[in-house]
């Protein structure tokens, strides 16, 4: 009977040590979108991206979490989806964009550039992107997440999660506490 209560409580403390670290890079993660809300954070060679806008619908749509992944764009086929870096508003700043690839062209410095198109669209886009522009290749979706993923990034998403967090530690100490008096 003692070596069964032994083991339950190895067992206990290994699942609490999991699920600490489970929560401290849970936790991480989160920080690290609140500080850097522009840049991708990469889990392996995969990272994700919330979809805004409906340039690609009905294929990927807005609220959709895309998942790209790294790889070499001279690999590139007519067709892939990417997702790449361009400044869509001629204001010095770069935007993250889903699109379809469409051709590879020789810039005049005599540099790879690629085209896109949008799934909306019959012509190109008016831009051509570098290598150096092109985040990865989309390799699938998660549909209606991203609603979720924008709710957490609100200031009342914040707070609602941190009540439940707050609210389900209170649980679980209430239910340890009453384990430790049985």
């Amino acid at each position: 009977m003692e070596d069964r209560k032994k083991k339950r409580k190895i067992f206990t403390v290994i699942i609490n040590v999991i699920s600490y670290i489970l929560l401290l890079i849970l936790a991480v993660y989160v920080v690290m979108h609140f500080i850097f809300p522009r840049h991708v954070i990469k889990i392996f060679q995969f990272q994700h991206i919330t979809v805004l806008t409906d340039s690609m619908e009905p294929v990927i749509n807005v609220d959709d979490v895309i998942i790209i992944k790294n790889f070499n764009p001279d690999r590139l086929k007519k067709g892939d989806i990417i997702t790449f870096y361009v400044d869509l508003n001629n204001d010095g700043k770069k935007e993250m964009v889903t699109h379809y690839f469409y051709e590879s062209v020789l810039g005049d410095d005599g540099k790879t550039l690629y085209r896109t198109i949008s799934n909306v669209s019959t012509t190109p886009d008016e831009w051509e992107i570098g290598a150096e522009d092109i985040v990865g290749k989309y390799v699938g979706r998660i549909p209606g997440v991203g609603k979720i993923i924008r709710f957490f990034r609100h200031p009342i998403g914040i707070l609602a999660l941190a009540i439940n967090i707050f609210l389900i530690y209170l649980i679980y100490r209430l239910i340890k506490g009453k384990e430790q008096t049985i």
